[in-house]
């Protein structure tokens, strides 16, 4: 009887270990899944003499170098095997922790990322260990020169590549301090020399946001928004595209001088179109899980696909989940191979982000 007690608690407790076992599995598996360790990498990719041949990179690989994605060092790993093309950061407490979380995203990568930054009008992702003067101060373009050059030299210094400034919407009616002052001429005038002093110190400046009205309706990033442009709204980006490296596209369902045709912005061929007129710099979309965009569309396959088909050359996607960033690079992936998305719209845009980094592509 005692034996068979003993042969009975035995084989409950294998069974115990056993289901311990494979719960502590699956709890593993369900954690590396959602911390993107089982994305494939991609193919390492050979650069010689600063050269990036398009025919040695793989379509995916393309793709990823066209999105920014918010860099949370969590999912770090899962950005390097993926290869995207920018990493976006937002407030950290000091900054060696900005240089040390740039340098660990940098460490190894054979493209590096873009590293970018909204330090604009008056946001200012440092404030609590460096002050810089807001936009809406600046009346001089002797000042404003100064402002893009000593924040230019700041950004360097922490190892970004790209700063999400300046804002050139004429009319901030919901900050109301994110713009320079003045009318259209004003502000395109600051807004240059800005520009001048950031790019001086080879950050990339980014005109945003186009057509304009961004700033004068309703919050994006919370609600749909529709409004006329005009020209004195589009006046700022025709006077800087000789100047400035970016501009990006707003969520805005336009009409008046820059017809969106119902649908918004970021999304529309027709306003991509209208930018790269006489402009060769980057074309860049505002973040596309605001709902000004978001809840535009039936689903996020559809949205990813509206911006990549409108001609973006970079896309800003900050969901944090490395999954949904790999799902949307492979559900591009498969629109360019049924040519929905001509491959070559996708190399001329990958052609500008590698040469924007400083690579000769071939």
């Amino acid at each position: 009887m005692k034996r068979k007690q003993k042969l009975g608690t035995n084989i409950h407790k294998k069974i115990f270990f056993g289901l311990l076992l494979i719960v502590v599995l699956l709890g593993s598996l369900n954690l590396a899944k959602a911390r993107g360790k089982l994305i494939p990498s991609q193919p390492e990719l050979p650069v010689v003499d600063n050269t990036v041949d398009l025919s040695d990179m793989a379509l995916e690989q393309k793709i990823a170098q066209m999105v920014i994605v918010a860099g949370g060092r969590h999912n770090q790993e899962a950005w390097k095997r993926m290869q995207v093309g920018g990493i976006h950061l937002f407030a950290l407490q000091d900054e060696e922790l900005y240089r040390k979380t740039i340098a660990e995203f940098q460490a190894g990568m054979p493209i590096p990322f873009f590293v970018t930054i909204d330090l604009e009008g008056c946001w200012n992702p440092f404030a609590n260990f460096k002050q810089f003067p807001a936009a809406r101060e600046i009346t001089r373009t002797g000042e404003a020169f100064e402002k893009g050059e000593q924040e230019g030299t700041y950004l360097v210094s922490l190892g970004f590549t790209i700063n999400f400034a300046p804002v050139v919407d004429l009319d901030d009616q919901i900050w109301k301090c994110r713009s320079f002052p003045g009318n259209e001429q004003n502000i395109s005038g600051l807004a240059e020399a800005y520009i001048l002093g950031l790019q001086k110190e080879r950050i990339i400046a980014t005109a945003k946001h186009y057509p304009g009205k961004t700033l004068a309706i309703r919050d994006p990033h919370k609600f749909l928004i529709a409004a006329e442009t005009s020209e004195k709204d589009v006046y700022p980006y025709l006077q800087l595209k000789p100047t400035v490296k970016g501009i990006m596209i707003n969520h805005l369902i336009s009409s008046g001088a820059v017809d969106s045709q119902g649908v918004p912005s970021v999304a529309s061929p027709a306003v991509v179109d209208s930018v790269r007129n006489n402009f060769s710099g980057l074309i860049i979309s505002d973040e596309i899980n605001m709902l000004g965009v978001r809840n535009f569309y039936s689903s996020l396959d559809e949205l990813y696909l509206a911006v990549f088909k409108a001609g973006n050359d970079l896309i800003l996607n900050f969901n944090e989940d490395p999954n949904e960033i790999h799902r949307m690079i492979q559900v591009v992936a498969k629109a360019v191979e049924r040519g929905e998305i001509p491959e070559e719209q996708v190399d001329a845009s990958v052609t500008r982000i590698l040469q924007a980094k400083g690579f000769v592509v071939r």
